[in-house]
């Protein structure tokens, strides 16, 4: 099953708009009640299924195929505490991670990403997905092509800023390749995440005395620093510098010495803290 993200806890008040990094984990019944199926034979909405896919300890929210065409998870202004819809242009929300599940993978034809502005959708480019269980998906607001629809065909979509200040709804679509087989077959979805900017940080390497080295740099809220050596500059063989300087948070500048090498090259790795929505209920 997919692996749990490392989060940090968040209040409930901070949550009802958009923010990068925040992800829904479907921790809760009453989490998971809050996003809805789209029924494609009715036109209605109904509840997904929680924690259907093995019971375990890391929960998710799914259904089954039925007749109709496909399977839609929507979160609208209701789901996860507004978390998912608003002003995505001004929160700095850049892109879409989820991970999806497919009981059996071969029965599905392609899976994507939309989303709803102004009476509008808008969709990624299709997936495939080449395994049973869980598979992770990543997109792009702003360098992965979007479409919409025009006249029954998919046609290319510029995602504008003004459109982006503005989702009403989001979600993933399953679509089968015969759904006559498909039918009973479950799908899922978690850890919904909203993908923020990781900004890029210089850091400092000065010489301290004749003995040691300094290194420095400037620390951002949200975000993790971990400095990493490594004796050839290759792709390969970085590790941690130490247990001191690894997974540091903060916003005050960060200064540390350490004995000089011969040779020793140094990197940053920054990595984003995400946010789980909080419970709603058990």
């Amino acid at each position: 099953m997919k692996a749990p993200l490392t989060l940090l806890s968040l209040l409930t008040t901070s949550l009802f708009a958009a923010n990068p990094f925040t992800t829904e984990e479907f921790n809760t019944t009453i989490n998971t009640s809050r996003w809805f199926i789209f029924n494609y034979e009715t036109g209605g909405f109904t509840s997904p299924d929680w924690n259907a896919v093995d019971g375990g300890a890391n929960p998710e929210t799914s259904t089954t195929f039925t007749a109709g065409n496909g399977v839609s998870f929507v979160a609208t202004e209701a789901s996860s505490l507004g978390t998912f819809t608003g002003d995505f242009y001004s929160a700095g929300i850049e892109g879409l991670d989820c991970d999806v599940f497919a009981e059996n993978a071969s029965l599905i034809q392609s899976v994507e990403f939309f989303f709803l502005h102004d009476g509008v959708f808008y969709f990624s480019d299709p997936f495939t997905l080449n395994n049973d269980g869980w598979s992770l998906l990543q997109y792009s607001f702003t360098t992965d092509p979007w479409y919409t629809i025009e006249d029954g065909i998919f046609v290319d979509a510029l995602i504008t800023d003004e459109i982006l200040s503005d989702v009403s709804q989001i979600g993933v679509d399953f679509f089968p390749s015969a759904l006559d087989d498909a039918i009973g077959s479950r799908v899922g979805l978690d850890n919904f995440t909203l993908m923020g900017h990781v900004p890029t940080t210089p850091m400092e390497i000065a010489k301290e005395n004749a003995d040691d080295l300094a290194l420095s740099f400037l620390r951002k809220s949200s975000f993790s620093y971990t400095i990493e050596v490594n004796e050839e500059l290759t792709s390969d063989g970085w590790n941690p510098l130490s247990p001191e300087t690894t997974d540091l948070s903060g916003i005050e500048p960060f200064e540390t010495t350490i004995p000089r090498s011969v040779r020793q090259f140094f990197r940053l790795m920054i990595k984003p803290l995400y946010y789980s929505v909080p419970d709603i209920g058990a």
